[in-house]
């Protein structure tokens, strides 16, 4: 419950933070702006975003890029397990991703109708995905 508390409340402090940006961007002029761990040419889409699809599409790729980073993590740590370990293991994630659905649908459904509500929703996926790998990261033993 407590987990789910601080979520809401740092998916909160993030959207007023985007809103923030917008407000700067419009009196300011281009800033840059794209998905974490991208850099080069792939950060190009994302630096001059200020249409709600194409934050979406930036949060698409931050999200993709979460996946897989999850997927890694989730492999080497079934390596490391024993069948008991793996079986939990599985339980819990098969839980999890029970959860992040439930959770990004619910954050979504604050804007339901509008068009930032399938941004909310991946903007959450990314978020908890991320948080999911370092939970399991931690749990790689050395």
């Amino acid at each position: 419950m407590r987990n789910s508390i601080t979520c809401i409340g740092t998916f909160r402090k993030r959207v007023l933070g985007v809103a923030l940006l917008f407000a700067v961007y419009a009196a300011f002029g281009d800033f840059p702006v794209h998905a974490a761990g991208q850099t080069g040419q792939e950060a190009l889409p994302c630096n001059s975003e200020t249409t709600t699809a194409g934050m979406r599409n930036c949060e698409n790729l931050r999200y993709g890029q979460a996946q897989k980073a999850l997927d890694s993590a989730y492999a080497l740590l079934m390596k490391q397990l024993d069948a008991g370990g793996k079986e939990k293991l599985r339980a819990a994630q098969s839980a999890w991703l029970q959860f992040r659905q439930a959770d990004a649908d619910f954050e979504a459904q604050l804007a339901e109708g509008g068009t930032l509500a399938p941004l909310i929703k991946i903007t959450v996926m990314a978020d908890l995905t991320e948080a999911r790998t370092a939970q399991l990261k931690k749990s790689l033993q050395p």
